[in-house]
């Protein structure tokens, strides 16, 4: 992500921009949140959370399973690699 600030108009960068950003690359601008108040970040954390309660359990029950699956496959993996017998 880019920094910049707004000055007389114009979009001023505080760093130096990436090299493949040639003239015309087209970006998507957002103003920052003021992380210096509080209303705002408290806003953000309760759009946060109700976009998670949207969620349904039954992904995160399937995530943490293909999770644990790739857990354990690893684990096996590095074993064999190892010459661990288990």
């Amino acid at each position: 992500m880019v920094k910049a600030i707004v000055k007389g108009g114009a979009i001023i960068p505080q760093a130096p921009l990436p090299v493949d950003w040639a003239d015309g690359t087209e970006l998507d601008v957002e103003k920052s949140l003021d992380v210096n108040r509080v209303q705002d970040v408290d806003a953000w954390m309760d759009e946060l959370e109700a976009h998670a309660r949207q969620g349904d359990p039954a992904d995160d029950l399937r995530l943490e399973e293909a999770l644990r699956g790739i857990h354990e496959r690893e684990k096996e993996m590095t074993r064999r690699r190892l010459g661990i017998k288990p």
